[in-house]
């Protein structure tokens, strides 16, 4: 229970933290632009913030009822970064197609480093207002 208090009070904080980092920093240039997407994954929905080569995002574990976090940075196609959520909190890299439509993951929980977890976790574009979805033989919740 405590660990679901501090994720719940933590999401704000990520979500907020790209548009607070910068206010100290230099200008950014006129390009520097925030884009959101609303994925859909086999557990839940799956929102991502992408400010220049940062991420934040939250998601939702439909099948326990509760909500995670991850923050990373992106090089390429690939977030490197962390998450966090009722199970624990770790390493998570997420790799992107070409034009952000879909993505995999791979991760690790710290309490058990040495074992990563790959391609276990897929999310695609929200297509539109639906709860679910299936493409690719993969099925999609978005709720």
């Amino acid at each position: 229970m405590k660990r679901r208090k501090n994720l719940i009070l933590l999401l704000p904080f990520l979500l907020m933290s790209i548009f607070s980092c910068k206010k100290n920093t230099k200008p950014q240039p006129a390009e520097s632009v925030t884009v959101l997407r609303n994925y859909c994954t086999e557990i839940g929905r799956f929102d991502l913030i992408f400010y220049e080569n940062e991420v934040s995002g939250a998601y939702s574990l439909l099948p326990k009822k509760s909500l995670g976090a991850v923050w990373g940075k992106l090089e390429n196609r690939q977030m490197i970064g962390r998450w966090i959520d009722e199970d624990g909190q770790g390493d998570i890299l997420i790799e992107f197609n070409q034009d952000f439509s879909w993505f995999t993951t791979s991760y690790r929980n710290d309490e058990l480093p040495e074992k990563w977890y790959k391609n276990q976790w897929h999310g695609h574009l929200r297509p539109n207002n639906s709860l679910k979805f299936e493409t690719n033989g993969k099925k999609y919740r978005c709720e």
